[in-house]
């Protein structure tokens, strides 16, 4: 009996023991299947660079220029890859209105094309770029100057090792770098923007801070605990709810509901707002602030600190940013907005639409989940007409 036991226990186990490893069977298959193969390196350069993707196809076209040419005539000669036609043209070159491609071109010169063009592979141009109105372009990379002409579309990316200008209505799939400045026409578009310099149109030429000497006799606002009750009537007098203030840490503090100032303050002390924060003009933000909901910064305000929502922000006209601007809804940059720093590059994000005005500078770098817009000539009309 006790043998009969012992064997009923031995088939339990091998029952069990075979149903639990059922459930691991096809990671142990796929196992077996990589074992001992060697790992690949991940490039952690794909989210450090931002021309990244410029860059590797520049390392592409040096290992294809060593591969042995096809054919050659003139000025120019021809290299397979695969499926892949590849037309090295020696000096520059020039093509008329509505002529298209769909070899990739390395052009060893200057490169012009007239309006309407259609190029349906990369392009690499080693000195300076003119592309014509309403011409469609897959990718460009260009070590001297490139330029856009009006409506002109890039299914992907643009880079230049010099100056960069977008026309009025150009359309960019996805980035757009340069390691001089990126002009932007009226109504341009990309994923994103990144460079020494970024303007929209209208830009006056200067990156000055608009901190004014007024700003200096601001009323400031420290939520040090230890003086709350002796600033109590400044503090409400700017707006603040005292009830609504809790403290988080020694340089940090949470306000509980919607925060509506009513009068600029020079504020030095991180907060955070569970609701919506609307600033006056003239503020100074000497801290970060964040919002839960949307935060809407006044006209001529100064942020040295981060600025983050939940929702949407908003900087009005001729504000300063030196710091992180970060929205999971939507940004609009006021006209005259400028954005640097000292000791390095701005950021501006939004998690949908960023929406530039005219004569907006940064340092650094516009990105959206959706789209960066500039405005249009026609909302910038829109606009004016609505302020008279």
């Amino acid at each position: 009996m006790a043998d009969l036991f012992a064997w009923r226990f031995i088939l339990f186990a091998i029952l069990f023991a075979g149903l639990l490893y059922v459930q691991f069977y096809l990671a142990h298959r796929q196992w077996r299947k990589i074992k001992g193969q060697q790992t690949s390196e991940i490039d952690v350069g794909y989210v450090r660079m931002e021309d990244y993707l410029a860059q590797s196809f520049r390392r592409k076209v040096k290992e294809w220029l060593r591969l042995p040419s096809q054919s050659s005539s003139g000025k120019e000669r021809t290299i397979l890859k695969g499926q892949e036609t590849i037309r090295v043209i020696t000096g520059g070159i020039e093509f008329g209105s509505d002529e298209s491609s769909d070899d990739i071109l390395v052009v060893e010169g200057d490169f012009t094309c007239g309006s309407g063009c259609l190029f349906a592979r990369e392009i690499l141009v080693k000195g300076n770029a003119r592309v014509g109105p309403d011409a469609q372009l897959q990718s460009f990379a260009v070590d001297g100057n490139l330029s856009l002409g009006a409506g002109a579309k890039i299914s992907r990316w643009l880079d230049s090792s010099r100056e960069l200008t977008l026309g009025d209505n150009c359309l960019v799939g996805a980035r757009v770098t340069a390691l001089g400045p990126i002009r932007l026409g009226a109504g341009a578009q990309a994923a994103s923007m990144y460079a020494p310099q970024v303007t929209s149109t209208g830009w006056d030429g200067t990156f000055l801070s608009n901190e004014t000497p007024e700003m200096a006799k601001l009323p400031a606002i420290a939520f040090m605990e230890q003086d709350m009750e002796s600033n109590r009537e400044s503090i409400q007098e700017a707006g603040f709810d005292m009830k609504k203030l809790i403290r988080l840490g020694s340089d940090s503090w949470l306000y509980t509901g919607d925060l509506r100032l009513i009068k600029p303050v020079r504020l030095q002390t991180k907060l955070v707002v569970k609701g919506n924060c609307d600033l006056p003009p003239g503020c100074v933000l000497e801290a970060d602030i964040h919002a839960d909901g949307s935060l809407d910064v006044g006209a001529n305000s100064a942020c040295r600190g981060n600025l983050v929502a939940g929702k949407n922000i908003y900087l009005g006209a001729k504000c300063w940013f030196a710091g992180l601007i970060h929205a999971d809804g939507s940004v609009q940059l006021g006209r005259g907005t400028r954005g640097f720093k000292d000791d390095g590059m701005v950021v501006a994000f939004a998690g949908e639409m960023l929406r530039v005005e005219r004569d907006v500078a940064i340092k650094g770098k516009l990105a959206a989940g959706e789209r960066v817009i500039v405005e249009s000539a026609e909302a910038a009309e829109e606009r004016a007409a609505g302020a008279s």
